[in-house]
């Protein structure tokens, strides 16, 4: 696994702009499945910047789409959630060569998702097939006995993204996965500074 941050990252996070630089970018030959979990709509500017650089051919997200909004316990916020997931669809599937999947957390409301996306997948948890590979999926993090490529989930930083016995594991909340169909490899990049906050939690970065 490859994690993606120096100095220009940092700076450029700041500013809500995201920093992949050269020697990334041409070690990534694609296509590429981007892999986003539990995302607050400060975060929204930063990621569909991501998409322009990246050219995802799978946007996969799995669950809290407007994690600002603890919908689960703020019933009263539904408009609020709703404006949230406008503008999240809008950006993730502007891109009509990208196939774009959700998954629905505890925090998001599946009446909703439905009729604001328009070309979105809405999919349940479980396993998930695209070109040769095959992921588990969902907003929780879950080991299934059926083997996998990838376990892909958000929720909580615990666990962390880890490799056991063939399965790379890869929490959304942590980091922005990026994973290359053409080979297998990962690469973490952050999401901006104040996601966390913006999420009403706190915890150090994860270095690997």
């Amino acid at each position: 696994m490859n994690f993606i941050e120096n100095s220009h990252e940092k700076i450029l996070s700041f500013f809500n702009y995201p920093y992949v630089n050269k020697e990334v970018l041409d070690q990534i030959k694609g296509p590429i499945i981007l892999h986003i979990s539990d995302t607050p709509v400060t975060s929204y500017s930063y990621i569909f910047r991501l998409i322009k650089i990246l050219k995802p051919k799978y946007i996969i997200h799995t669950g809290d789409m407007v994690d600002n909004i603890k919908l689960e316990i703020r019933r009263n916020r539904l408009d609020c959630y709703r404006q949230g997931i406008e503008r999240l669809t809008e950006g993730l599937e502007s891109d009509k060569a990208s196939k774009v999947f959700y998954l629905m957390g505890n925090h998001d409301h599946l009446k909703t998702v439905k009729r604001v996306t328009k070309r979105g997948i809405i999919v349940d948890e479980g396993s998930l097939k695209l070109d040769n590979y095959h992921l588990i999926v969902s907003h929780y993090f879950k080991e299934y006995p059926y083997k996998a490529d990838f376990n892909l989930y958000g929720h909580s930083p615990n666990p962390s993204h880890y490799q056991r016995e063939g399965i790379n594991g890869l929490n959304g909340l942590v980091n922005i996965n990026i994973i290359d169909l053409s080979n297998g490899n990962v690469f973490h990049i952050n999401y901006p500074i104040g996601t966390n906050s913006a999420r009403g939690m706190e915890f150090k970065r994860i270095k690997l």
